[in-house]
């Protein structure tokens, strides 16, 4: 994963200049925030947990509990697929809109941005190795590898796929640590706080074990945070809510999933695309 902190530069200079064919999608700037996460997710450091947010220290044995808890449960989880409302907050503009999205591990994913009469507008599909994206109202059908350049021409910031996949199974990355800490909050709940020499990562564990909240930090400052939410109301271990946000660059996602199906079945091809009758094709790997 260190490739990410490495290569932040490099991959904010090959965006420039690039041009963004889905800029209005919600879901195109859900990606973008998303790989955002994805290289920000490393960078946390080792500055003292603020002491307001946290009650007594609690054992090792306790924090290994709830960590192993939670990743026996959500590794379980190597599919989802559900209608979600997409919520986009940047600087520049908000954006709303219903998408249905699909993903499988380790590096499938289908998504179709709905009009408000439910028909699509926008559909992308990433069976691993083939990346296609369709613009009905335009019959525009854009083709090539699953390249992180060639996701990059829709999402503006080139990003991981398989990092993506693994935050929408409710699997966020796990930076590498030399020591973990564990906290009683004051509100309810267990802080878990991960260190190693140059970064930091703080989870949220609710009453009911269940976690909720993950921030990474770089230095003192928060990088990135991202919430989970909305769990079924039977003691179910997945959430229904996503949120993300981005301090520094002051945006902030959220995606509220109405109807969601963990492990289900997916029609072989789902994760295809074919041209339309007609439709001009413009393949990325040319240009």
């Amino acid at each position: 994963m260190s490739i990410f902190v490495t290569s932040l530069k490099r991959f904010q200079m090959r965006c420039k200049g690039r041009p963004v064919y889905c800029r209005s999608s919600p879901f195109a700037l859900f990606l973008t925030i998303s790989s955002w996460f994805l290289i920000v997710s490393l960078l946390a450091s080792c500055v003292p947990v603020q002491p307001k947010f946290v009650g007594e220290s609690v054992g090792q044995g306790f924090a290994d509990g709830l960590i192993q808890e939670w990743y026996e449960a959500s590794v379980q989880v190597t599919s989802v697929q559900g209608l979600a409302r997409v919520k986009v907050h940047t600087p520049e503009k908000s954006l709303n809109g219903t998408q249905v999205i699909l993903a499988e591990k380790p590096n499938r994913l289908r998504a179709e941005t709905l009009s408000p009469f439910g028909s699509p507008i926008l559909l992308l599909a990433v069976d691993g190795k083939n990346l296609g994206v369709s613009l009905p109202s335009r019959n525009i059908f854009y083709t090539g590898e699953a390249t992180d350049a060639n996701l990059g021409r829709f999402v503006q910031i080139p990003l991981r796929l398989t990092d993506l996949i693994s935050v929408l199974l409710y699997q966020p990355p796990m930076i590498d640590v030399f020591s973990e800490e564990a906290f009683a909050l004051q509100e309810g709940g267990w802080l878990v706080v991960r260190k190693s020499s140059l970064r930091r990562q703080e989870l949220i564990f609710n009453q009911v074990r269940q976690l909720v909240e993950v921030s990474y930090y770089d230095g003192d400052k928060l990088s990135l945070k991202i919430n989970y939410g909305k769990f079924t109301k039977d003691g179910g271990r997945f959430p229904h809510l996503f949120g993300i946000e981005l301090p520094e660059a002051e945006i902030t996602a959220s995606l509220k999933f109405s109807d969601l199906e963990t492990n289900g079945p997916l029609r072989s091809g789902i994760f295809e695309l074919t041209p339309p009758k007609g439709a001009t094709i413009v393949s990325l790997d040319a240009e």
